[in-house]
């Protein structure tokens, strides 16, 4: 391992990549790929969702000044998120001195490398359930990436978004579709691991995704709960503190019989697509076509869900008001130096 660290100094695996629905076990697969030697994910850099839409604002990477300006911000998200032991921020220095190329996907592309490096690891990743949105993209910048995606039966991930999160059931199944939709329209193949199989049948799936990943199976990887953080049980709960059980699954059955119908309704041709049945609605197997895209919500909906979800949570809070402030202080730097006015911005 100290000659691969060695190795990895100079240079970077292509970045692991865990995203799908909220509540659909990205942390529990997180924290089974960090009991792997060789690997070591991000809990949620939400890169994509916080500076996909900036990036422009910043002007050409390739211009020091302007990277300089992206990745101190960057680390401004990063000291935020950090969440596990032993995390810290690297130096902007650290940064351009091992960044390969001075680009948006080069950033952070670096930056899962870095944070691998500091847990004595050889192989970075991340996991942002939200990045399923940007999969295209990803897939395009990222094209030797390998992507685990997670699916879940949408009843229990509604029930468990709902207790997480204060969500509406239209909410809660919008980012459903919207999740299952994306995996649908992938361009190139992705690893799905559904939540049901994972857990009933750990070992197995484990090293079917070790294989996807170019990774040896590891009996480790069973015990990922002999390392899980008191941050992460704290934030997730009990469920990452022993082995891998099943009691999760069809805990929807406990939900009033008119919203298990509901969510049966809205999620009707993604369950077809993912193999799992009906208990309230008689569905006709040939009429499940295409995922179709969801429609736009109103943002009234979006604005009522979204103060559902900050509530009182002052973590939650500090987190927007990060994301807020990026976006506020980059677009008013692109302002006042006279951004939209200059070519060669």
């Amino acid at each position: 391992m100290r000659d691969e660290l060695k190795d990895a100094s100079t240079s970077i695996e292509p970045p692991i990549f865990i995203m799908g629905c909220h509540r659909t076990g990205t942390t529990l697969v997180r924290r089974i790929l960090n009991s792997h030697s060789r690997i070591e994910i991000y809990h949620e850099s939400q890169y994509y969702p916080i500076f996909h839409n900036e990036i422009y604002y910043y002007g050409d990477l390739g211009k020091h000044a302007n990277l300089v300006r992206f990745i101190d911000d960057f680390r401004d998200v990063i000291r935020v998120q950090c969440l596990d032991p032993g995390d810290s921020v690297p130096e902007t220095k650290e940064f351009i001195d091992a960044l390969v190329t001075p680009t948006f996907e080069g950033v952070l592309a670096v930056s899962l490398h870095l944070y691998a490096l500091n847990h004595g690891k050889v192989r970075g990743g991340d996991k942002t359930p939200q990045h399923y949105a940007y999969l295209p993209e990803i897939s395009d910048k990222f094209p030797d990436s390998p992507i685990v995606f997670l699916m879940r039966d949408p009843r229990d991930t509604v029930l468990s978004i709902r207790e997480r999160f204060n969500t509406s059931i239209e909410g809660a199944t919008r980012h459903w579709n919207e999740a299952v939709y994306a995996y649908q329209q992938s361009t190139r193949p992705v690893h799905l691991v559904r939540y049901e199989d994972l857990v009933q049948r750990p070992a197995e799936i484990i090293e079917s995704m070790c294989a996807f990943l170019g990774e040896p199976y590891e009996a480790t990887m069973l015990r990922f709960f002999e390392k899980t953080p008191e941050q992460i049980i704290e934030q997730k709960g009990g469920k990452l503190l022993g082995p891998m059980d099943s009691s999760s699954v069809g805990r929807y059955k406990t939900m009033p019989t008119s919203e298990i119908e509901q969510i049966e309704r809205e999620c009707a041709a993604g369950m077809q697509l993912m193999g799992y049945p009906f208990t309230m609605l008689q569905v006709e197997e040939t009429c499940a076509a295409k995922v179709l895209r969801p429609s736009k919500r109103s943002f009234i909906a979006f604005l009522f869900d979204r103060l559902r979800y900050y509530n009182w949570n002052l973590t939650r809070w500090r987190h927007g008001w990060m994301r807020w402030k990026c976006m506020l202080k980059v677009r008013l730097r692109y302002l006042l130096l006279l951004g939209p006015f200059r070519n060669n911005w």
